[in-house]
């Protein structure tokens, strides 16, 4: 092995790899996620490690196995959209290291106006180039000013608003009420916060500020979808490399501890089932990289090797942006009944009043992931359908069943009353409560961990909320955070080599 490689070995305490990107494939009345079978009551227990949990299934979850309904279907845990298909970061990383997925592009945005609970409403599709038609003249020219200074964007300007939370941004521009209300929602989206106020402006303003470079928006499809079997064919691709080169990956491989001798990390302790004294062992390693999210680093990391106010940080003060996901197994196409293109991406914003107790009001976003890449999506067997719905919920909301059977009940109760052969077109529905399905991230006004530890040598981190120049989050964050890990362990240039210049990191700034 030369000086420039490294041996690897990766430490899986799941029995599948990929964290939250788990993914299933119904087989007749089991589902299966990287090779393990399982029944109803094991893909119960399996959500939790995507962070997901079950919530209202029809029929009951144990009926939808036994009679087959989840057959050649495949399900993502809590949901996944892939920001830019094909043109994401992930793509690009798989590009370099010779691996690959089909990434299947939605078509077309639509608009639904809510106009209260139990009333009718009215879908618009949205045509390029045209007034948004659920938009006054002057609501719409106030929009569209807002979206253009937006994509005028520098990295530079984004990285000086990461401490300025968008709320307070959006009210210094003091713009049209429509306009404010659509780019709210539109960063709800983008970011899973559905509350501006904790959201970071750098963040949301990294989506607008590339739409020009990647020549991708909302109309013309700039989320994707994975075939089968799903978002979990990544991190798959992934371990064909580090297999192919030497490495290995360890499932069902808890970590105890992470071993810190004289201010370096110099291995792992893990459990071992390998001897007749279930004695653990210890793996020493020249470097640790630590994936487990920010707020549950402690678990394995001593608390005494770190500064106590960033412990309290971490551990108090980060927050999950959570998604709650309504899997629907549909008999036909449902959209175009309204008049919606079957590719398009739902927007329904504010479902919920402002005195309801939530702490913003609540989005809803709709899709059929089988409709994308032009219908051409293998999401499951021929003629069925794989309607989603999906709205950002702080972790608190998500773990509140009140506020999460109020959403449940808006969705269902407007799709009913919406879509006239929905009842009978219905098959089943999974929802899947996700605390933190879009990670653990900071308050506004706190960095993110950086990949490298600044007290412990030979500590690295790496995941989807780990790096100081990092903007985004999901699969796309953790692949630019992991080129940006080893940049730091090699000293090597990576980042510039794998990502176009509009993926890459913000510039470092002053605190």
């Amino acid at each position: 092995m030369s000086a420039s490689q490294k041996g690897v070995v990766v430490l899986e305490r799941a029995p599948f790899v990929g964290g939250r990107t788990l993914s299933y494939v119904g087989k007749g009345d089991k589902v299966v996620a990287d090779g393990v079978e399982m029944d109803a009551e094991a893909f119960r227990r399996s959500l939790a490690y995507a962070h997901c949990q079950l919530g209202k299934c029809t029929p009951d979850i144990k009926d939808i196995f036994a009679q087959g309904l989840l057959d050649g279907r495949v399900f993502e845990a809590g949901g996944h959209g892939l920001f830019w298909g094909n043109r994401g970061r992930v793509n690009f990383l798989m590009d370099h290291l010779g691996v690959g997925h089909r990434l299947p592009l939605n078509r077309g945005l639509a608009f639904v106006k809510w106009e209260g609970e139990g009333k009718p409403t009215k879908a618009y599709q949205v045509e390029k180039g045209k007034p948004y038609p659920w938009m006054s003249p002057e609501g719409f020219a106030a929009t569209l000013a807002q979206l253009t200074d937006m994509a005028r964007s520098s990295f530079n300007d984004m990285a000086h608003l990461m401490r300025t939370p968008l709320q307070t941004w959006l009210e210094q521009r003091q713009m049209h009420p429509e306009a404010y209300d659509y780019i709210k929602v539109l960063a709800a989206s983008q970011t899973a916060q559905a509350e501006p106020a904790m959201t970071p402006t750098g963040d949301f303003l990294g989506y607008m500020a590339i739409a020009g470079d990647i020549r991708m928006n909302l109309v013309s499809g700039s989320v994707a979808t994975a075939d089968d079997p799903g978002c979990i064919a990544i991190p798959q691709a992934f371990e064909r490399v580090v297999l192919e080169h030497g490495g290995q990956v360890l499932r069902n491989t808890r970590v105890k501890e992470v071993i810190i001798e004289n201010g370096r990390a110099v291995g792992v302790r893990i459990g071992a089932s390998d001897n007749a004294y279930d004695e653990d062992r210890i793996i020493f390693a020249d470097n640790v990289i630590c994936t487990i999210p920010p707020k549950y680093i402690f678990n394995v990391l001593p608390k005494q090797a770190f500064p106590a106010e960033w412990v309290q940080l971490l551990q108090k003060q980060f927050w999950g942006a959570g998604l709650l996901t309504g899997w629907y197994g549909m008999k036909r196409p449902q959209l175009p009944d309204i008049g919606i293109a079957e590719g398009s991406f739902v927007y329904m914003p504010g479902i919920t009043k402002p005195d309801e107790g939530f702490i913003g009001v609540v989005d809803m976003v709709m899709c059929d992931f089988t409709a994308w890449g032009e219908g051409t999506a293998k999401r499951g067997p021929p003629n069925k359908r794989e309607y989603l719905f999906s709205t950002a919920l702080t972790d608190q909301e998500m773990r509140n069943p009140d506020r999460v059977g109020r959403v449940i009940s808006l969705c269902e109760d407007w799709a009913k009353r919406t879509f006239p052969h929905w009842e009978e077109d219905m098959e089943f529905c999974i929802w899947t409560p996700s605390p933190e399905a879009y990670g653990l991230w900071r308050p506004v006004g706190e960095d993110r961990p950086d990949v490298k530890s600044p007290w412990v040598e030979g500590l690295y981190f790496a995941g989807d909320q780990y790096g100081a120049r990092l903007w985004g989050g999901g699969v796309d964050g953790a692949s630019l955070s992991a080129v940006m890990c080893v940049d730091a362990i090699t000293g090597s240039q990576r980042e510039e080599g794998i990502f176009p210049e509009f993926h890459r990191g913000i510039p470092a700034v002053a605190a």
